[in-house]
């Protein structure tokens, strides 16, 4: 079996470790799931974040913040109507996108100047059908990695040191600049009753980039010799955890 894809991505990667079974029904049998709300969530203050830097890094300067609420809703507005809302109040999703958009506008963007906003790299290897590829969320001017999340709570403190989608940036920024990225860096928009930011300095060694390369390697050999199954002990496996639950139930 060949990949899916003329690529691989650390979202594959990822969701082929989380569950080799809903990488089958996603990527090979191109089954398509509409987001639920925290997705949408996280996607409307990514693409706000995004369009301010965008036009930061010609102007050097943030747009006012009555814009970047604006833009929030608006951006709201595109995604809803493709999301699953299931139980979830999408007026109630919308006041959260807009205030840790606004969240963010006050306590990060004032303290960085973007050199590169969702930046394509692409990492070639030898001897192979397929390549890595990447968006790298920002990289500033003192040569940080930075990659935004929006979440329910607070973070441990390792998931920095932890996140693949880190090393993968860092070994991209490698390959594309020839020298190593000054640090990586987890931007988190905790949305609780009172929503924070929380910043995460990741540091990476080359030992760390070679793992990542050997995981690569045999997630893509797995996707080839057709290994799917299901994960039931993970922590995503639920009728009410995973929407591929059911369809995952008649096919293995």
């Amino acid at each position: 079996m060949l990949l899916p894809k003329t690529y691989l991505s650390v979202s594959q990667i990822n969701s082929y470790l989380r569950c080799p079974a809903q990488y089958y029904l996603h990527y090979i049998k191109g089954v398509t799931m509409p987001p639920g709300r925290a997705l949408t969530v996280g996607k409307v203050v990514h693409k706000t974040i995004e369009q301010n830097y965008k036009q930061k890094m010609d102007s050097n300067i943030d747009l006012p913040l009555e814009a970047i609420k604006e833009m929030a809703a608006s951006e709201f507005e595109l995604q809803s109507p493709l999301t699953d809302w299931g139980n979830d109040d999408p007026d109630k999703a919308k006041d959260d996108s807009i205030r840790l958009a606004e969240l963010y506008h006050k306590e990060v963007a004032p303290h960085i100047m973007p050199a590169a906003v969702e930046l394509r790299v692409e990492v070639e290897f030898e001897n192979v059908d397929y390549y890595l590829l990447g968006f790298i969320d920002l990289i500033d001017q003192d040569g940080y990695i930075h990659d935004t999340k929006t979440a329910s709570k607070s973070p441990t403190g390792d998931e920095a040191d932890k996140s693949l989608q880190l090393t993968s940036y860092y070994l991209a920024y490698q390959m594309k600049y020839d020298c190593n990225p000054t640090g990586v860096k987890l931007d988190y928009l905790v949305n609780n009753k009172t929503p924070k930011y929380v910043s995460l300095e990741g540091k990476r060694t080359q030992a760390d980039v070679d793992r990542l390369l050997r995981l690569i390697g045999r997630v893509a050999k797995a996707i080839h010799g057709g290994h799917f199954y299901p994960n039931p002990t993970g922590f995503m496996c639920g009728e009410n955890k995973c929407q591929y639950w059911q369809l995952c139930q008649k096919t293995f």
